[in-house]
């Protein structure tokens, strides 16, 4: 009998202790995803100081395209590299060249992609937005949108951020706001698909630059 009380309680205790080893959570058992990340700032704010307007565009008669968007490719490797890869797109020599020279004069230091806990390598996007406005403002599409929202008129709402977004097509934020309105005037596959957009902009793009000038042009001033 006793001996049977003996068995028992050790059978008991060992459930217990396999109990306890299965409920202790692991906290190393976390995964983490992340972007990569310029080491010395906001790289969109650097970019933005470090690119110049080609002067040659600036004229009236400068011929050729005086805006357009340039797309570079560059990747980020997983020792905190970078490398400049190609031109996906440009209106311009000149405009390429600008960029070029942007991305160039930063330093060399990233914290890399974290896909799984794990550095890996990552091909990232990065636009440069070139807008000239002579003898006009730039629209302030965000205040106006902000504005129709806060007296509920989201049709009209809805007509400028298509339009915001027609000149601006790699903004996840003007992207998240029509999706919002898409909701809010029930058009939920509109909305899913701005939402898809705007998560695919977040992970392709690293950085999206404006470069914008504004004055006035040189046959006015006369």
């Amino acid at each position: 009998m006793r001996s049977r009380f003996v068995s028992l309680a050790v059978l008991i205790f060992g459930f217990i202790l396999m109990a306890q080893s299965r409920t202790v959570p692991n906290s190393d058992s976390t995964v983490v995803n992340k972007k990569a990340r310029y080491l010395k700032g906001d790289v969109t704010i650097l970019l933005s100081r470090n690119t110049n307007y080609p002067t040659e565009k600036l004229a009236p008669n400068s011929g050729g395209k005086g805006e357009g968007d340039v797309i570079l490719s560059v990747v980020i490797h997983k020792e905190g590299k970078s490398e400049f890869l190609a031109v996906v797109s440009s209106p311009e020599l000149a405009f390429t060249t600008s960029a070029v020279l942007a991305f160039n004069k930063l330093e060399d230091e990233w914290s890399p992609a974290i896909v799984d806990n794990v550095p890996v390598d990552k091909n990232y996007l990065i636009v440069f937005r070139y807008r000239k406005y002579m003898d006009i403002q730039p629209y302030d599409y965000n205040g106006r949108i902000k504005d129709l929202l806060s007296r509920q008129k989201y049709k009209e709402a809805l007509k400028t951020l298509n339009r915001a977004i027609n000149d601006n097509k790699y903004s996840k934020e003007l992207l998240g706001s029509r999706a919002k309105v898409k909701r809010m005037l029930g058009d939920a596959e509109g909305a899913e698909a701005d939402e898809l957009a705007a998560k695919k902009i977040n992970d392709e793009i690293l950085s999206l630059v404006t470069v914008q000038v504004v004055g006035i042009s040189t046959r006015r001033a006369m």
